[in-house]
């Protein structure tokens, strides 16, 4: 009896000596908790053990040290997916340490065409000891996997024309419709169709808020025309150009009977074939409620697919604004913040790139305030659309050698675009860091340095790190070479933050000279009047933002109208609204002896728009707006 009596402490001593690994899993499936789920853990091909989660969305698991483990979780509406635990190098002076890890295991629909099941093959994530006292994320390996699990936009495809192929497949046909070859006077939410030889209408849509259109799910051997619907505006004496959504001019030509019609050859055809054709869509959001309104700024900001999966996430900046790239014709999406965010009582607007209020984040799906998209060309999607020429980029990276621990300073990086043109340069700091600010948006880039020295031939590999500290990329140096980086496009995304074009972000830095700096918005007002509407409020309430941050400044606020009237009561006109939106701004705290209110009436156009020409109403309304002129800084 003794004897077993000393058995059993001695089980239990050691039972409690030699602790264990305790993992704690929380099943989720769009953040939404997922039950009946199969977990099976095994050690090579040996099964140790088989559980399901039941009608519980937890599970805790328990293992020895000395092995490496993979956990697979099976759920029928989603692929199989493995987590992989390395408690196989654990010394022994550590092993009488209980390691409790928890994590969250997100699954994916496994027919979500968003989704590339095939990477779920790999461990989705992994597990390994931190060499102290705990288990730990593989970080490397972890966010690296993450970006594989959305697929890359797919490489385009070649155009098919012959109509005598059997099975034919369909294209999408893009393009952009302007005014007079005019870039910059873009016919913008007019109806156009896809018509074909005998004359009758395949498809329809809309031009977006910058011209452009597509038209997705055609066969290019039925295509024969397009046809733009011309009433409203003024389109007796203009002509109209359709443009490809590569910039290729197709054709002008000019309206007739309501109707502007681009008759196309098979080639023409061809040239507006882009079946890799996607949009940008963004704006800005501002958090109100009943005692005050403020921009939702450095939150972070989600885009869902239509089974809530999240393909994309960024940041809002200090004014609120965010923006998405690569967004497909045709698709359903939605734009989400966590819903913890937005407290009660308040309400999160959502307002395009000119302030116009879209509307409210107002649907709870996934653990987040929701607003649905829609992106076949309906008035919405249009409204939020923004043009690749609206945005910015900033680059940022970390240059390493080998490792973290050799930083490489002191290197002269170019940034080249994909024409192999000097965009920008940038030198590395002593810890490796460089970036490249506010420039031009570019899809595809690439980074050069020159091996000065052969002061990279020291290291075997340049590791590549974001700016959040996070592997971007690891490649092979050869000895006597110069550092040449072509970024993939799922790199590209993790080295570049894009944002919404405003001239007003880069007066927030007190430190630069903006003296001669002129900004024009369009502040609308209705005809004849001088009250503010809600878009112009939320114009000047960015006004006032900048000016409660950066407090050397001083404005010229200048009222501008068309030539269409009297040129007295023009003058007057202009007068009173930049009075109106003077006295708005210093409601709320300015000083009135900042700003300089003008109007000028119709004395300083921008076009040859004057009394006696004959123009549209396009061209007259570039001449109806507000001007700031900064004064000091």
């Amino acid at each position: 009896m003794k004897q077993f009596l000393f058995l059993v402490l001695s089980f239990l001593f050691i039972t409690n000596y030699f602790s264990q690994i305790v993992v704690i899993g929380h099943t989720q499936l769009n953040n939404e908790p997922v039950t009946k789920v199969a977990i099976t853990v095994k050690n090579g091909t040996t099964t140790l053990q088989s559980v399901n989660t039941k009608n519980k969305a937890d599970v805790q698991l328990k293992f020895g040290f000395g092995k490496i483990y993979h956990v697979y979780f099976q759920h029928p509406q989603c692929p199989v997916m493995f987590l992989e635990i390395v408690a196989n190098n654990i010394p022994e002076d550590k092993q009488h340490i209980e390691m409790i890890y928890e994590l969250n295991v997100p699954f994916y629909y496994k027919t979500d065409e968003d989704v590339d099941t095939t990477v779920f093959k790999k461990a989705f994530h992994k597990i390994i000891f931190d060499g102290k006292s705990k288990m730990i994320d593989d970080t490397a390996y972890n966010n690296h996997f993450l970006t594989k699990i959305i697929k890359s936009q797919k490489p385009e495809l070649e155009a098919v024309i012959s109509p005598q192929q059997i099975s034919e497949p369909t294209v999408i046909y893009a393009g952009k419709i302007c005014l007079n070859n005019n870039t910059k006077l873009t016919i913008n939410n007019c109806q156009i169709y896809l018509v074909d030889s005998k004359n009758k209408t395949i498809k329809s849509t809309f031009t977006n808020r910058f011209g452009a259109f597509s038209f997705t799910g055609v066969k290019a051997s039925v295509i024969s025309k397009i046809k733009l619907d011309t009433r409203g505006l003024d389109a007796n004496t203009s002509m109209f150009t359709l443009i490809t959504s590569k910039n290729k001019t197709i054709a002008t030509s000019k309206s007739i009977a309501n109707f502007c019609e681009w008759q196309l050859s098979p080639e023409e055809v061809k040239n507006g074939i882009d079946n890799n054709y996607t949009t940008n869509i963004g704006g800005k959001l501002v958090l109100a409620s009943t005692k005050q309104k403020k921009f939702f700024a450095k939150k972070t900001i989600y885009l869902s697919n239509k089974r809530n999966t999240i393909i994309k996430k960024t940041t809002t900046n200090i004014l609120g604004t965010f923006v998405f790239e690569n967004i497909k014709p045709d698709n359903t999406y939605f734009i989400g913040v966590d819903a913890g965010e937005v407290g009660g009582g308040e309400k999160l607007d959502f307002l395009n790139k000119d302030d116009k209020l879209i509307g409210n984040f107002d649907t709870l799906a996934g653990g987040r305030k929701s607003f649905k998209v829609t992106s076949d060309y309906n008035q919405t999607y249009n409204d939020i659309s923004v043009a690749d020429e609206e945005m910015k980029m900033d680059v940022k990276a970390k240059l390493f050698g080998d490792n973290v621990n050799n930083p490489i300073g002191k290197l002269k990086i170019v940034l080249l675009n994909d024409a192999y043109q000097v965009i920008d340069s940038a030198t590395t700091d002593d810890f490796g860091s460089f970036k490249f600010k506010y420039l031009p948006f570019l899809k595809r880039f690439y980074l050069s340095a020159e091996n000065t020295e052969n002061i990279l031939d020291v290291f075997n590999n340049i590791v590549v790190y974001s700016s959040d500290d996070n592997l971007v990329k690891i490649m092979t140096h050869e000895r006597g070479t110069k550092f040449n980086y072509k970024p993939l496009e799922s790199e590209i995304t993790r080295l570049r933050e894009i944002d919404i074009d405003d001239p007003w972000l880069g007066l927030l830095e007190p430190k630069k000279n903006n003296k001669t700096k002129t900004i024009i918005e369009s502040i609308l007002f209705e005809s004849n009047k001088t009250d503010l509407l809600p878009p112009a409020k939320e114009v000047l309430d960015k006004v006032i933002l900048v000016l409660n941050t950066n407090k050397t400044l001083k404005i010229e606020l200048s009222a501008h109208t068309d030539s269409k009237g009297n040129d007295a009561d023009n003058l007057k006109l202009s007068q009173l609204r930049a009075k109106s939106a003077t006295d708005y701004i210093c409601a709320s705290g300015i000083e009135r002896e900042r700003i300089i209110s003008v109007g000028y009436g119709e004395a300083k156009l921008l076009n040859k728009c004057g009394n006696t020409a004959t123009c549209n109403e396009i061209e007259h309304a570039q001449n109806r707006r507000v001007e700031f002129k900064i004064l000091e800084n």
